[in-house]
């Protein structure tokens, strides 16, 4: 069993997943966006967002859930992800960082 957890940029949110992420698959998400939207935690790697999603002020964008959006995620190749919901679409970049990146205050 993999997991999943979310960072926008000052806190994480931890979401259990019956599955690994794999290519071409889709899943339920809840992504962190109260700091906006910069990193996603997949599998226990996180992912940069690009570019990163904001309302220049450190908050999602108006429209987007804060502090959460619920969406899909899906892996289009072993190095990027989209997550899609009804407030938009954000691109992902596998990274190797496994410590979260980024803290807000």
């Amino acid at each position: 069993m993999g997991s999943v957890v979310v960072v926008g940029g000052c806190g994480s949110q931890a979401m259990s997943a019956r599955r690994q992420a794999t290519v071409h698959t889709s899943r339920a998400y809840r992504l962190y966006t109260h700091c906006g939207i910069g990193w996603a935690k997949i599998d226990g790697t996180f992912w940069l967002a690009t570019p990163p999603v904001s309302d220049g002020h450190g908050n999602p964008p108006r429209g987007w859930g804060n502090p959460f959006q619920d969406g899909t995620l899906r892996l289009t190749t072993p190095a990027t992800a989209y997550f899609t919901s009804p407030a938009g679409t954000v691109m992902f970049r596998r990274t190797s960082v496994t410590r979260t990146p980024i803290i807000c205050s």
